[in-house]
C-alpha cells in the first residue's frame, strides 16, 4: 500500500491540460489529502508557447474533475524567472505556506525526458513517480490547435490525447479575439522559420536590447508586428553582420524611439550588459540577447525628458514609471518582464 500523505504536489505548464497531466493529478488525488499545482509559465502575456492564463488552465483541470476532488486542490501560479534558483525558491516559498511541519509531503512526476529535470530540484520531498504509456507532446497539441484551417479540425486530431471538458473549454477559446491572434502569430512565426530554415543560429539568433532608464522611467515601446503585437517590449532587435553589440543595441534604440542623443552619450551612459540565454525564453526558437543598460544622467540632458518618437517596428514608445512595472507583467513581450527585473529595482 502506498503510504499517505498529507500533501501531494504536481508541477506543470499545463498548455494544453492533456490525459498525461491528468494521470499525474489523479495520481496525486489518489495518494494524498491535498494536492497542491503548480501552474508554471504564470503571469506573462499571451503567445503560442503560453496561450492560456493560469486561471484558465485552472479552469481546464477542475472540469475534468468531480466537485469533492476539486475542493481538494489548490492552484499555485509561478511566474517564468528563467532561473532555476529563483523559480526553485519561489515554488519551496509558495509551498511552504501551505504545509504545516508534521505534514508527509510528495512530489508526483513523470520523468519523461530532459525537460522534467526539475523534479530532482526537491530532494526533502518524497518522490513519486509514475509510469505512463501515453506519448503525448503539448507542443504538438498546440501547434495543431494553431496549424490547422479551423479550430474544429484541429481538435478533432487532437482530440483522443484530451478529455471532453478540456476539448469542450478549447472548442469555446477557440471563438475568442486571443485565439485569432495567437493563430496569426503562429502563421507569421512558421513563415520566418521557413525563410531562415537552414542558416546557423548564430548569425539569425542574437540579438540586442537597450534598457534605457531616466527619472526612475524606463524606455518602453508597443510592438507594431507579431509575434507580440501590441505587446510592450525593451527596444531592441537582431544583431546585424558587420556590428557589433553595442553599436547594434544603439542602432536599434535610435532606429525604434528616434532617441535623440548623440551615441558618445549613450556609451557614457552604459552601466552594464547581460545576457539572456535561456533556450526558451522566446517562440522564435533560440534567441540570446544582450540586454544593454543605459542610465541617462539628468545634468547631461538638454531637457528633463529626451525625446522620443515611434518608429520602424514600434507603434508607439513612453516613458514608464518603474514602479509600474509589475502591474504591465502580462502586456509584457516574451521575457522582458524577466529582464527588467533582473536589471532594475523592480518588486515582482
Amino acid at each position: 500500500m502506498m503510504p499517505k500523505y498529507q500533501k501531494a504536489i504536481v508541477i506543470g505548464r499545463y498548455q494544453i491540460y492533456h490525459k498525461g497531466h491528468e494521470q499525474l493529478t489523479n495520481r496525486a488525488l489518489e495518494i494524498a489529502d491535498e494536492v497542491l499545482v503548480i501552474v508554471g509559465s504564470s503571469f506573462q502575456s499571451r503567445n503560442i508557447r503560453n496561450p492560456f492564463k493560469w486561471t484558465e488552465r485552472a479552469a481546464m483541470i477542475t472540469a475534468t474533475l468531480s466537485q469533492t476532488d476539486q475542493a481538494r486542490l489548490r492552484f499555485l501560479p509561478v511566474r517564468d524567472y528563467y532561473d532555476d534558483t529563483l523559480w526553485n525558491a519561489d515554488v519551496r516559498r509558495q509551498v511552504d505556506a501551505c504545509v504545516s511541519d508534521a505534514d508527509r509531503v510528495a512530489l508526483v512526476g513523470f520523468k519523461k525526458d530532459d525537460t522534467t529535470y526539475y523534479l530532482d530540484n526537491f530532494p526533502d520531498w518524497s518522490m513519486v513517480e509514475i509510469e505512463s504509456e501515453l506519448d503525448i507532446d503539448a507542443t504538438a497539441l498546440r501547434n495543431q490547435l494553431f496549424a490547422e484551417d479551423s479550430a474544429e479540425t484541429a481538435l478533432a486530431n487532437i482530440a483522443s490525447h484530451i478529455s471532453t471538458p478540456v476539448r469542450e473549454f478549447l472548442n469555446d477559446w477557440s471563438n475568442s479575439p486571443e485565439y485569432a491572434v495567437l493563430r496569426a502569430e503562429y502563421t507569421k512565426i512558421d513563415q520566418e522559420n521557413q525563410v531562415y530554415a537552414g542558416i546557423p543560429w548564430d548569425i539569425i539568433a542574437t540579438t540586442v536590447d537597450a534598457v534605457v532608464t531616466v527619472n526612475n522611467h524606463v524606455l518602453l515601446g508597443k510592438r507594431k508586428h507579431h509575434p507580440g503585437k501590441g505587446l510592450w517590449a525593451i527596444p531592441g532587435g537582431f544583431l546585424e553582420k558587420r556590428e557589433s553589440l553595442l553599436q547594434g543595441a544603439i542602432r536599434e534604440l535610435k532606429e525604434e524611439t528616434s532617441l535623440n542623443l548623440p551615441d558618445a552619450t549613450l556609451r557614457d551612459c552604459l552601466q552594464h550588459v547581460k545576457v539572456f540565454s535561456h533556450p526558451r525564453r522566446s517562440c522564435r526558437g533560440r534567441v540570446i540577447t544582450h540586454a544593454h543598460h543605459f542610465a541617462l544622467k539628468t545634468a547631461w540632458l538638454d531637457k528633463t525628458w529626451p525625446e522620443i518618437k515611434a518608429a520602424d517596428d514600434l507603434e508607439s514608445v513612453a516613458w514608464v514609471p518603474i514602479t509600474q512595472m509589475p502591474g504591465l507583467e502580462e502586456e509584457l513581450f516574451e521575457d522582458h518582464f524577466a529582464i527588467l527585473c533582473n536589471l532594475l529595482p523592480i518588486r515582482a
